[in-house]
């Protein structure tokens, strides 16, 4: 295991190869750095206030818990078909592939709006907090939006390493301030810093907020809808195979730990936020702000303001990234402009990153037609669609890897011939699909009753914003399926078993890359091992 770290980067270079392809450059330390910290963004920083004042600290923790639950399902299957598989635009490609053309066209383009919209929707979110310190009647908010998409856009032209690189950065910053924060409420909940004692639970509300049983069903149905967008982006490490420099080295490692860091950075911090915040107190800001204030930190606002920026500015970052590379997967499947399949000589699709940059300008414009403080009601608006873009696309790949095992079994196929297997296969994907649908009768009960009444429903204002998922997103899923289906003769028709394929682009190690598998995932023996283990990791 002496030359560890050299076999390792001989493989990552003839991985690295690629003729007109995307380049193999994702690095194990990428990929977990965005496992760890990639869904670390503005939903658990600042919409998981909401959730707790709506749903109550245990109705918040209930539905954090449960989505999470869903999340690690989803991310183990996708992991379990892109490291056998490792396909660009696996949103597109293994739904058309193990369920149906038209299956597939609609599950790329969902995916694709996911992102396309969570790019303006960051940059909308990243205007508004940059009012807290420069007043929208001094700098309209739509100048910052413009400010911070411009170099997000022109980073994405340079190779995915550029891209790895700063979200490698972001991603630290986020998950180390999360760490302080837990351990800072981990203090305070003791009594450090409180002059009262240990706080324990005389803050904690066991019962769901609420004046009657139809508003606590209500505001459960929106806390649903706030842990759905805030864990918006974990099944990017099953996207990135694509990318990675060892994808059956990288994607299960980075995937085995996301059970522990979901407990860990979700569901610890709502914990703690509930127990040491009063739910009935107004919030105005993030409910990070008030826990580091309860410790007595008075530029807490301030700072945790600085990385919900930081945060914002991750998941555009990533929104980017995946938008470009589904779009290019469609491209490539005839399911969009050809224009969009082209990829320059450093790997890049520069079309379909351009793309995403038109879409943001266009939101851009939106907030500025809006006034002054337009890009509060754009993010508001895109986040509704955003999160039921997000359910939608967690079950239908549950579902593709039912078909994707029941296809491998058909054809006799062994699966010690995969290099990551699910865990409880089949039932996460079930419960996925079956979580995903109780969460869809909430949310339809939840939008089309307001405060418990259908009375002046469509003279609201705030429900257009708010539940834009019904009026957007739910038609355009139909017409995506229902339209490709009636274009494109036979695309309905469920792929056969026996017909499915499990070869192309299948990665196939030589001799010298299993054996470099082998040296990696080896227990090292002795300090100079170690150290190189730790040198590949990092670098």
């Amino acid at each position: 295991m002496a030359d560890e770290k050299k076999v390792a980067e001989e493989t990552t270079e003839v991985l690295a190869v690629q003729t007109g392809r995307l380049h193999r450059k994702l690095k194990a330390r990428h990929l977990e750095m965005i496992a760890i910290g990639g869904t670390i963004g503005t939903g658990l920083l600042l919409k998981s206030g909401s959730a707790i004042q709506g749903a109550g600290p245990l109705g918040a923790l209930i539905c954090f818990a449960i989505v999470g639950i869903q999340v690690y399902g989803v991310i183990t299957s996708i992991g379990e078909m892109a490291t056998y598989i490792p396909v660009e635009g696996a949103f597109s490609a293994f739904p058309s592939r193990f369920v149906s053309p038209a299956f597939g066209f609609m599950s790329g383009w969902n995916y694709w709006l996911n992102w396309a919209l969570t790019f303006p929707a960051e940059m909308s979110g990243i205007a508004s907090l940059m009012s807290y310190w420069v007043p929208t009647d001094k700098v309209a908010s739509w100048i910052f939006s413009l400010i911070f998409m411009l170099p997000l856009i022109i980073l994405n032209l340079f190779n995915v390493s550029g891209f790895a690189e700063v979200e490698f950065v972001l991603c630290i910053i986020k998950v180390v301030t999360v760490i302080i924060f837990l351990v800072i409420a981990f203090f305070v909940w003791f009594g450090v810093g409180t002059g009262t004692g240990a706080l324990w639970f005389s803050n904690w509300n066991p019962a769901i907020i609420g004046p009657d049983p139809t508003s606590r069903f209500l505001n459960v149905g929106s806390a649903f809808t706030t842990a759905f967008f805030s864990y918006g982006g974990t099944e990017l490490v099953g996207l990135t195979a694509g990318e990675a420099a060892n994808p059956r080295l990288s994607v299960p490692r980075a995937i085995t730990g996301t059970f522990w860091r979901i407990i860990i950075f979700y569901i610890g911090a709502i914990f703690f936020v509930g127990v040491i915040l009063n739910p009935l107190a107004t919030w105005s800001l993030s409910p990070f702000v008030y826990a580091l204030n309860a410790a007595g930190i008075s530029f807490a606002a301030d700072f945790i303001n600085f990385v919900v920026i930081v945060a914002a500015t991750s998941a555009a970052n990533s929104s980017v990234y995946a938008c470009a590379r589904t779009l290019l997967k469609l491209a490539e499947d005839h399911q969009a402009p050809k224009i969009f399949a082209r990829i320059d000589k450093r790997g890049v699709p520069v079309n379909s990153v351009l793309g995403i940059g038109f879409i943001g300008l266009v939101a851009v414009t939106g907030s500025y037609a809006s006034g002054p403080d337009g890009s509060v009601n754009v993010f508001n608006f895109l986040s509704g669609v955003i999160s039921y873009s997000i359910m939608q696309s967690w079950m239908i790949m549950s579902y593709t890897h039912l078909r994707f095992r029941a296809g491998f079994a058909a054809q006799g196929r062994d699966l010690k011939d995969l290099p990551y297997t699910a865990p409880f296969f089949p039932y996460f994907n079930y419960l996925s699909l079956f979580i995903g649908a109780i969460v869809t009768v909430f949310l339809l009960i939840s939008a089309f009753y307001p405060d418990g009444t259908p009375n002046d429903l469509f003279f609201n204002l705030d429900w257009w914003m708010n539940n834009s998922w019904t009026y957007i997103g739910i038609p355009v899923t139909f017409v995506l399926y229902v339209g490709y289906g009636l274009f494109v003769p036979g695309s309905f028709r469920l792929v056969k078993f026996e017909d499915m394929d499990f070869e192309s682009n299948r990665l196939i190690e030589t001799a010298e890359e299993k054996a470099a598998i082998e040296a990696i995932q080896a227990k090292p023996k002795n300090a100079q091992e170690w150290i190189q283990r730790i040198r590949y990791k990092l670098f």
